[in-house]
């Protein structure tokens, strides 16, 4: 999720890894059990959008089960079935599938219906990757 903010130059207004209370973090202690299983927060304006992440192979009808359960704004998967896009899409879900062809590109249309600025460039994505990729591990 940081690296699909980071390649469209989402503001670090916009996303966090944490949930923030007057600008510190809260402790995971202190959130309620269901917040410590988000991978990730979008937020515009005053709202907070869950965000879940599963990378992992076609064939698991049940992966997006935890998205419907957690409330979450945005799924980002390795591979969808088509049955899970379907079931996403009716429950007005946002997500993206890493795999498909120019499949990140999607994000975009998440950031949009969810009201979040972002910078849309033209890519090229070996450099830009290998460039946000150092800006990530140098954090």
């Amino acid at each position: 999720m940081l690296t699909l903010c980071k390649l469209f130059n989402v503001s670090e207004d916009n996303y966090c890894l944490k949930l923030k209370n007057d600008g510190e973090e809260i402790d995971e202690e202190d959130l309620p059990t269901f917040e410590r299983e988000i991978d990730f927060y979008l937020l515009s304006d005053e709202n907070i959008h869950k965000c879940e992440v599963k990378l992992m192979g076609r064939g698991n009808p049940e992966s997006a089960d935890a998205v419907i359960a957690r409330d979450s704004a945005v799924f980002v998967a390795n591979t969808l079935s088509q049955t899970n896009k379907n079931q996403l899409n009716s429950l007005g879900i946002n997500w993206v599938e890493l795999r498909s062809e120019n499949g990140y590109k999607r994000f975009k249309l998440a950031l949009d219906n969810l009201d979040i600025p972002y910078t849309d460039n033209e890519y090229n994505l070996e450099d830009d990757l290998e460039h946000i990729i150092d800006e990530i591990l140098d954090l």
